[in-house]
């Protein structure tokens, strides 16, 4: 008889139409970006999160002189779920990493059963998609990934109007954001069937203002001067010159790579300054054997081989600059 019974509740439950999944609006706002680490390849933001949906199921009858919504904390809420045995839509931040801080994590429930639950985080996210090639002249991606628990079949995203966003004093000095905007996907990261997932993106680029004042200005100087030194007569403080140069430009080397991660590719950054450190080199031994020559009697030839080099120097640095051009903007 039993067997019976839950033959019968199964043909039934076959063919009842599939209930039709619950739309969530979620809307994710970054208030504040407190940190990008280009060399760990990852951000960190202050943001906002509201999440709203229906369920008849919390609906409530207000009591004369309540208010027709009721908020709870977050455990308080769960409580709620668990007695009266409702799934909600559970989310996790797809490329976070560590832990997050939670300012507050608050529920607002109205008398028809609509609920809004708003937290407000402080969370580090992986920024996967960083491409230092034209390093500093780089423009990198950002995003959040908001996954859904459950699959689409039970929980299916939808975008919430007017939320979403950056805020207005990021406090991120370094980048500027050009861009931002909003999309709805799908991933299978935790079900066998798609679950939605809402993303963040935005684009930024850098201030070049340090770059240039601090790196490239003051190399464009150093590589000016020692040209001049090409006029002077004695080749051996010419030599001292040029040596004195190649260390400068090791130091500019080793301030840039302390900024970034150790790549497997050539950045622009990379290119000019292993470009200066071989015309650099070139110009020591170009000036040592000069100097052989005079030493050896040749004076005569060494001067005529010098006028070459006065004009040569500016010409090798016109040709790399564009090399580099080719090489990383055409």
């Amino acid at each position: 008889m039993k067997r019976l019974i839950f033959c019968l509740l199964s043909l039934i439950s076959l063919a009842s139409p599939a209930a039709e999944p619950s739309d969530v609006l979620i809307g994710l706002k970054i208030d504040q970006i407190t940190g990008i680490n280009q060399k760990a390849e990852n951000f960190s933001v202050v943001g906002s999160l509201r999440i709203d949906w229906h369920q008849p199921m919390l609906a409530f009858e207000p009591v004369p002189g309540e208010a027709r919504y009721r908020t709870y904390t977050l455990a308080t809420f769960l409580k709620l779920l668990e007695q009266k045995q409702i799934q909600w839509p559970v989310i996790t931040y797809h490329n976070q990493q560590g832990r997050t801080d939670f300012q507050n994590r608050l529920i607002s429930l109205a008398a028809d059963g609509t609920v809004m639950y708003l937290e407000r985080f402080t969370a580090t996210f992986q920024a996967p998609a960083f491409d230092f090639r034209l390093f500093p002249f780089d423009n990198q991606l950002f995003f959040i990934y908001v996954d859904s628990i459950f699959p689409q079949s039970l929980f299916r995203f939808k975008e919430m109007p007017g939320f979403s966003g950056l805020g207005q004093q990021l406090g991120e000095e370094e980048w500027i954001v050009t861009d931002v905007h909003t999309r709805l996907a799908t991933h299978n990261e935790f079900t066998k069937g798609e679950a939605s997932r809402f993303v963040l993106e935005f684009h930024a680029k850098r201030h070049l203002n340090y770059y240039l004042i601090r790196i490239l200005i003051p190399a464009l100087l150093i590589i000016t001067v020692a040209w001049f030194t090409f006029f002077l007569q004695d080749y051996t403080k010419r030599i001292d010159l040029a040596g004195g140069n190649l260390l400068l430009f090791i130091a500019f080397n080793f301030t840039i790579s302390s900024d970034l991660p150790r790549l497997g590719y050539i950045t622009l950054m990379d290119a000019f300054l292993v470009g200066t450190f071989f015309i650099t080199a070139l110009v020591v031994l170009g000036n040592v054997w000069l100097r052989r020559l005079e030493n050896h009697g040749r004076k005569a030839l060494a001067k005529r081989l010098d006028i070459y080099a006065i004009t040569s120097y500016p010409l090798a640095y016109l040709l790399g600059a564009l090399t580099l051009w080719l090489l990383f903007f055409w």
